[in-house]
């Protein structure tokens, strides 16, 4: 019984996520391409420096796409900041502990919510390590993502 319930729940969970991500474009907020100069994590999944593709996939999902030939995707899972942008541009927020960054929130350009990102466990364990951090911005891009 426990095992049928289990494929049942991850079933439901794969179609769930599934119906979101294959969302019609005109649901889904623009694209922007963007280089962030070092290396971050978000999620607890390390991301390299490089260009990205960033689009908000779903109101609470966000997917990154190295635009070099790898084309690695990281799907990450975020949350509305509660917060409206007054600056209505878009920009990452990074939280920076010594030589680690975290990206701490996303601002898509024209956008009036953000979104952001709860702290990693890893975070967690840097920064009582560290016990200082300070905050780095990378501004985006108002034009649509270049492909």
């Amino acid at each position: 019984m426990f095992r049928i319930s289990s494929i049942l729940t991850c079933a439901a969970l794969t179609l769930s996520l599934g119906a979101a991500l294959t969302r019609p474009a005109a649901a889904q907020a623009q694209a922007v391409t963007v280089n962030i100069p070092f290396d971050f994590s978000a999620n607890d999944q390390m991301v390299p420096a490089g260009t990205y593709r960033i689009s908000l996939q779903a109101p609470r999902y966000l997917s990154f796409v190295d635009t070099r030939s790898t084309r690695k995707q990281y799907l990450m899972l975020v949350q509305p900041t509660g917060e409206q942008n007054s600056k209505d541009r878009g920009r990452l927020i990074f939280r920076q502990y010594g030589d680690s960054n975290y990206l701490y929130q996303v601002w898509m350009p024209g956008q009036g919510e953000g979104r952001q990102f709860a702290r990693s466990r890893t975070e967690q364990e840097t920064l009582r390590e560290l016990k200082s951090s300070s905050l780095a911005q990378v501004n985006l891009p108002t034009g649509p993502a270049q492909h």
